[in-house]
């Protein structure tokens, strides 16, 4: 038998299975690489998600604390014009982050920086506040020089990785689409409990508007991650109006009689905001808005009373005999249409004077009393309360007020009576004279009273005036015209007093309504 020689083939097996290990390895090494990117791409979305999530957080603090009952509040320090060179911008600064981390060095080597900014506000060739333009979804190159900004601290329990939320108004061309279509214009924007509206121009402010609204604020957060990741979002949110003044003549009371318009009187209005410079009697005067109510009964009368506006009340809205019907007539008076009130109108009461004034008497004739706290006051002659401007008013605090003799009250700028009324049956009594308003805008002179004793108003050529005494009896004589509004517990207009309520003091109170999200996005830059 033939034998074969196989000495050639020894090591094959070796090499065969050295192949097999290469092989196994590349396949261990690919799995392994697999598995790193897998865990890598993992890493960086969970970074990602959290960055969003904690830019969310930086929204949610600043949409908590713009309200006025959170403890840290910053409703004080909440912008009230579109951005300027002079303000208009708040941040929350995180720990750590400082105002120049967010306003210098706007480049990519600074993730901190706002470089989203000038899409919010691009009006102009040159961008807004001297900023330069840059294209959609490209990141800003500068910012506004100047005092453009405040800052204030995060309270957050604890550090996150938000870096800093910014708190503007928002302007129509905020975003690349203008809420009135048109792209070139700045307007504030206005959220009036249904849709967004850009204040039309002559209207100072989303309160006056038609229907009201209030301010549209844009909150945006930057959140930036230890591995880089950087998100940024951003909420338009707004409070809905708690619902303004249903009427320039106002009474808080729910018995029959707390309203009553008689002896020839009528109502209208006027806006003090929107006529240019003030005129005596106001050049945009309307005998349509003046419009009177209580939550009780109201009582109109007379030959020729008419009420020009609506009549609202917490009773059935019906003219017959009160409790049964709201409203009640008796000669041949003309009322506008009758509003049935869903609940009870409760303004806010002023608070008492505090330090108290004195209680002694003291009487005033032929001269000028400087702001400041006084007793029972008789004024006789001409006497001359020193005004001031709406943002700095002259404040006076008096327990009590008496005009005798045909005295004449003065008021010549900006003017706060608080009275306090302690041991006194009458706080204010004008019976024995008149007061004139100079400036023609009744919210230069504010009479605010929380008691519920005797307020007793005339007029004379100039009767603008705010009487803020939701508890008290107001009645008006002399049968001149009084501007501007009057809350009281009972109002009674039977001396023929011609009414004209100022649409610029019907602010709606303060809100404590949380702030509505109107919507959310994510930016990208």
């Amino acid at each position: 038998m033939k034998m074969k020689n196989h000495h050639r083939e020894r090591g094959f097996s070796l090499l065969l299975s050295i192949f097999m290990l290469m092989l196994l390895t590349a396949v261990a090494g690919g799995m392994i690489f697999m598995a790193a990117t897998e865990t890598s791409i993992n890493s960086n979305f969970k970074s990602e998600e959290t960055a969003y999530f904690a830019a969310r957080a930086g929204t949610e603090e600043a949409r908590d604390r713009m309200l006025t009952t959170n403890l840290n509040s910053i409703s004080g320090m909440l912008p009230t014009t579109l951005p300027t060179a002079a303000g208009g911008v708040l941040y929350i600064l995180q720990n750590g982050v400082t105002a120049a981390n967010v306003t210098t060095n706007v480049t990519s080597s600074n993730p901190l920086a706002d470089d989203e900014f000038c899409h919010d506000f691009p009006y102009g060739g040159t961008g807004y506040a001297g900023m330069t333009p840059v294209p959609p979804n490209v990141r800003c190159t500068t910012l506004p020089s100047g005092g453009w900004y405040t800052t204030t601290p995060s309270v957050a329990p604890y550090p996150l990785d938000y870096k800093w939320t910014r708190i503007t108004k928002k302007s129509n061309n905020s975003t690349p689409y203008p809420v009135n279509g048109i792209s070139t214009q700045s307007n504030e924007v206005c959220w009036n409990g249904i849709s967004e509206e850009a204040l039309p121009a002559g209207i100072a402010s989303c309160n006056l508007m038609t229907p009201a609204g209030l301010p549209v604020y844009l909150v945006t957060s930057l959140a930036v991650m230890p591995s880089g990741a950087r998100r940024i979002v951003q909420q338009e949110i707004a409070q809905t109006l708690t619902g303004g003044l249903p009427g320039g003549l106002f009474a808080t009371g729910t018995g029959c009689g707390a309203l009553n318009v008689q002896g020839n009187a009528r109502t209208g209005s006027f806006n003090s905001a929107t006529e240019g410079t003030p005129t005596n009697p106001p050049n945009n005067l309307t005998l349509t808005n003046g419009d009177v109510g209580a939550n009780g009964g109201v009582g109109v009368g007379g030959t020729s009373t008419a009420v020009n506006g609506h009549v609202s009340t917490l009773l059935p809205a019906s003219i017959g005999s009160c409790p049964t019907n709201g409203v009640s007539t008796n000669g041949t008076p003309v009322t506008g249409p009758l509003v049935q009130l869903a609940s009870p109108y409760t303004p806010p009461v002023p608070p008492m004077p505090n330090p108290l004034p004195p209680t002694t008497n003291v009487t005033y004739r032929n001269t000028t009393l400087p702001p400041g706290s006084y007793g029972n006051v008789t004024l006789q002659g001409n006497v001359t309360l020193t005004g001031g401007t709406p943002s700095n008013p002259a404040i006076y605090t008096l327990n009590s007020l008496n005009l005798n003799g045909n005295a004449t009250l003065n008021i010549n700028g900006t003017v706060v009576i608080n009275i306090a009324g302690v041991n006194q049956t009458t706080v204010v009594d004008m019976t024995g004279g008149s007061f004139a308003n100079s400036t023609n805008v009744p919210s230069n002179f504010v009479i605010n009273y929380a008691g519920s004793g005797n307020v007793k108003m005339t007029g004379g050529s100039q009767s603008y005036a705010v009487v803020n005494a939701p508890n008290a009896a107001i009645s008006f004589h002399g049968g001149s015209d009084f501007y501007g509004n009057a809350i009281g517990r009972t109002i009674d207009d039977q001396g023929g007093t011609n009414f004209y309520w100022d649409m610029a003091t019907n602010v709606p109170g303060p809100s404590n309504n949380s702030y509505y999200e109107i919507s959310l996005r994510e930016l990208a830059y």
